[in-house]
């Protein structure tokens, strides 16, 4: 199947579960979702692995992804909003939605993590990311990130 055919199929398979998703923006081939215990301090699989797509809906929240699990029926699907807190580090995308909601993204091909990371970046309101230092990203870019996260909260108080 060309990449082509492969992305619309895809695509539609994406819609039969959330019928406001209308591209695929990146994907990678294979995921392991991993979530933290702050209780033993340490990561259990999550019992979802599989091909992950990172998508653009219709309406709000725009972005986000999901995880085709191979390891069973239920997918595993995360949007992006500002509540969201997001580290590259070299093994792991780790993303907070909670106080005690943390998982880690592993993926299985290098080139798809600091890819889809930058995607990811992007794609998160920029108020509420946390970098790490040797993460990828330069101190111009941590610059402009904390810039729009004052603008924004300065804009919010008026």
């Amino acid at each position: 199947m060309d990449p082509e055919a492969r992305r619309a199929a895809n695509l539609n398979v994406l819609q039969r579960l959330d019928r406001r998703i209308s591209e695929i923006l990146d994907s990678s081939s294979h995921v392991v979702v991993y979530k933290f215990d702050n209780d033993t301090q340490s990561w259990t699989k999550k019992n979802v692995e599989g091909t992950m797509f990172l998508f653009k809906r219709e309406v709000s929240p725009k972005y986000g992804f999901f995880v085709m699990n191979r390891l069973s029926i239920d997918n595993f699907i995360v949007y992006l909003n500002g509540n969201m807190d997001l580290q590259i580090t070299t093994d792991f995308i780790i993303y907070r939605t909670g106080e005690e909601d943390i998982h880690g993204i592993w993926m299985y091909e290098t080139a798809d993590r600091e890819r889809v990371g930058r995607e990811l970046v992007e794609y998160v309101p920029r108020w509420s990311l946390f970098l790490v230092p040797n993460s990828g990203f330069s101190l111009h870019t941590l610059t402009s990130f904390v810039r729009v996260a004052i603008a924004r909260r300065l804009n919010t108080k008026t």
